[in-house]
């Protein structure tokens, strides 16, 4: 492979001759190979945004020589479109505040300019990565800054993933509203309940989430970019930050607004705990449906068996015919990884020090998995399994029939004590509830269906029935 030299403070380093990366990625490269994992693509595009956007507010100023702020903006739009992501080659886990992954971009996008501009890969001139590029800047505003960027463009089809889920929902809980089956509290049979009304439970705590998610992610919209290495501006022209918030704005139609105190916003992350936390209630949310589905799924002959999933893969390499509840499952240990990533943002959080957070590139790697896996399990759990769901009608009804989840709505027309010691009974003889109070007398058919026919049962003050009781 053919080889340019390339120097900085600490030497010549020898860079691919064909990389638009220079020698910061480079070293970088070559220490940090801890994870396989790569910087987020979505990161890096955040970072150019901010770099096209620091490259026309700079040309507007007079600080940035026109033409040079044209080619940055024009490198800086290709790798908004991906048309350089291979060469963003750094492992997720580098050096502390994103330094690294910050100065590949820089070294990317100068490369591509003075490319642009006639000149060769490796020269840095007449656009250099420091210089030009990275004026009135830090990888100590950048990053979090593009982490806040990346998040809010990324937050659209994860919200986008929860309506459709709770619509999907909703719709389930519409089909079978009226069909009863064995409430359950403490895995033991409770009360009646309708599918419905199990459904739309489920379908307001995804959109009870999601209203959560969108306002953790407002706080995200204060940027705090132009404080540059400690959040005082050093370096800066008076009216940098207004014109960057204002290209920002321009160029991802995101409503950002400044900081209020752009120290605070280098070294404070406890945004990101915020947002982190919104994902984990969501998460966490998506784990107990996940749960619920497999164990009313449980079957189809020697379990609940009161959901049909929809099968999407052979369930056993050995035993056959055997279908297992994939779906749910992948769920499961998609939300597991988003409470582990929330953990993780904590510690990277609250583990800043003095003027900075050194824990962003932890912070964004994680967030950023979180929101993209909490996207796709929504989608997946709708598509898979929510959107083919079935409810095994005469399942639910049998075992609704043979439990004592109606008991509770004799309470006020029998009293608790008699129909604890019917309940016992029935459960000794083996006889269905109902069966018993019609055998011993004690009510009419008749009224024995009313107060069982529904999820409520009739009201309390219902006398009619009352005034039929015998003692």
């Amino acid at each position: 492979m053919a080889m340019r030299k390339e120097s900085d403070f600490l030497g010549e380093v020898e860079v691919p001759d064909n990389a638009y990366y220079g020698c910061f990625t480079v070293r970088a490269n070559s220490t940090f190979r801890l994870s396989g994992q790569k910087v987020n693509l979505k990161l890096i595009r955040a970072v150019a945004l901010i770099k096209k956007s620091a490259a026309a507010a700079n040309s507007e100023l007079g600080t940035l020589d026109t033409k040079l702020a044209t080619a940055i903006q024009q490198a800086a739009d290709e790798v908004i479109a991906g048309k350089l992501d291979s060469e963003f080659i750094l492992d997720a886990f580098q050096a502390g505040a994103g330094t690294p992954l910050h100065m590949n971009v820089n070294e990317v996008i100068a490369n591509r300019a003075n490319e642009l501009l006639g000149s060769k890969k490796g020269s840095y001139s007449p656009v250099h990565p420091n210089n030009h590029v990275n004026m009135a800047q830090s990888s100590n505003d950048v990053t979090p800054t593009a982490i806040r960027l990346a998040a809010l463009l990324e937050a659209k089809g994860l919200l986008n993933e929860c309506a459709a889920l709770e619509k999907s929902l909703s719709k389930l809980g519409t089909r079978y509203s009226k069909l009863l089956k064995c409430g359950r509290t403490h895995l033991m049979d409770a009360v009646p309940i309708t599918y419905g009304q199990v459904f739309g439970a489920w379908a307001k705590s995804v959109d009870k989430n999601q209203k959560d998610v969108a306002n953790a992610m407002a706080g995200l919209l204060e940027l705090g970019i132009g404080g540059t290495a400690v959040g005082t501006g050093i370096n800066t022209h008076p009216d940098f930050k207004k014109r960057i918030l204002a290209k920002i704005r321009e160029f991802s139609s995101l409503e950002v607004k400044p900081a209020e105190d752009t120290i605070q916003t280098t070294n404070d992350m406890n945004c990101f705990l915020v947002a982190s936390g919104a994902l984990r209630c969501y998460a966490s949310t998506l784990n107990r449906i996940a749960n619920d589905l497999r164990l009313l799924g449980s079957g189809p002959n020697a379990g609940l068996a009161e959901l049909i999933l929809p099968p999407v893969e052979p369930g056993s390499s050995i035993m056959p015919g055997k279908v297992n509840p994939s779906v749910p499952e992948a769920v499961n240990m998609a939300c597991w990884q988003v409470c582990g990533n929330d953990r993780a943002i904590e510690l990277a959080v609250q583990s800043g020090q003095l003027e900075l957070n050194f824990g962003t590139p932890l912070i964004s790697h994680d967030l950023l998995q979180s929101m993209e896996l909490l996207a796709n399990i929504s989608r997946m759990l709708r598509e898979k399994c929510i959107d083919g769901l079935k409810v095994d009608e005469k399942r639910a009804a049998a075992l609704l029939a043979g439990s004592f989840a109606h008991a509770t709505a004799l309470n006020p027309y029998l009293g608790y004590s008699r129909v604890s010691r019917l309940v016992t009974e029935a459960n000794e003889k083996g006889l269905p509830l109902k069966e018993l109070v019609l055998q011993k007398g004690l009510m009419s058919k008749e009224d024995v269906e009313a107060l069982i026919g529904s999820s409520s049962g009739p009201s309390l003050v219902d006398k009619k029935i009352r005034e039929k009781i015998r003692d």
